[in-house]
């Protein structure tokens, strides 16, 4: 039989340099979107966390960086990736039907602008990120709603 290890994909640890980027990466965009204090006030620590893992190669705490979801379910988003994984609330708060259209909609368009000139380039997919980004949650509530009306969960 098979062991389960077998059908994981290797995953190469990553270092503390990639890990430090890729935290300040995740927690500068977290920063930019609510504003450092918010961001702070809602992890549960102070804002001298918060420039020490932007500008520093020191790590917070593994108490820090896991309560910095409960700012912001995304905050750990560019650390996850470098291992291909991501995290997802288990229960997403699935907003409005009409609030999803309107986003869906406003994307597109942005979408088909960023398009006009043949190709997307690195600023226009950040761009683009930002309005999927909170579009993706919204969408996965309605898929688990759908999972638990046919009893697949």
């Amino acid at each position: 039989m098979a062991t389960r290890a077998k059908h994981v994909c290797h995953v190469v640890p990553a270092s503390k340099s990639k890990l430090s980027a890729a935290l300040g990466a995740a927690w500068g965009r977290v920063s930019n979107d609510v504003g450092k204090g918010k961001f702070a006030d809602d992890a549960g620590f102070d804002t001298i966390t918060i420039n020490r893992a932007l500008t520093g190669p020191s790590l917070p705490s593994a108490e820090h960086l896991l309560n910095s979801l409960a700012a912001d379910p995304t905050a750990l988003d560019e650390v996850m990736h470098l291992y291909g994984l991501t995290v997802r609330p288990l229960h997403p708060a699935p907003g409005t039907d009409m609030e999803l259209c309107a986003g869906l909609g406003n994307a597109l368009a942005e979408y088909l602008s960023r398009l006009a000139d043949g190709k997307i380039c690195h600023g226009d997919k950040l761009a683009m990120a930002a309005l999927f980004r909170p579009l993706i949650p919204q969408m996965a509530a309605i898929v688990d709603e759908a999972d638990a009306l046919r009893g697949a969960r």
